[in-house]
């Protein structure tokens, strides 16, 4: 649960970030931050549970996974097939992980 919670921290502080048109717009900037922290504060909670490896690798595929669908989603970004294959295996790498886990 602290890593779902991990992931929904990072993935708004990268759209946050996003908001703040590179920090020129400091409260999107700041929040983003916060965001940051929180995430990283969830991951120190999951690892408690769990082995580092195993929780960075699901955290940073599902942080990246999710920020890319929310860009295709409501940004219209457009991405390269190559991108797109990289996901995929970024989805197969996490069911491999928790089948075995």
């Amino acid at each position: 649960m602290f890593l779902c919670g991990s992931v929904i921290m990072d993935v708004t502080s990268n759209i946050l970030l996003k908001k703040s048109v590179g920090f020129r717009q400091k409260l999107w900037g700041f929040c983003a931050l916060a965001c940051v922290f929180a995430a990283f504060f969830f991951l120190s909670q999951a690892i408690k549970t769990m082995e580092v490896s195993t929780a960075y690798a699901m955290w940073g595929a599902a942080g990246m996974l999710t920020t890319g669908f929310i860009d295709i989603i409501f940004y219209q970004v457009r991405l390269k097939n190559s991108a797109l294959f990289g996901m995929l295996l970024m989805i197969i790498g996490i069911i491999i992980i928790q089948t075995l886990n």
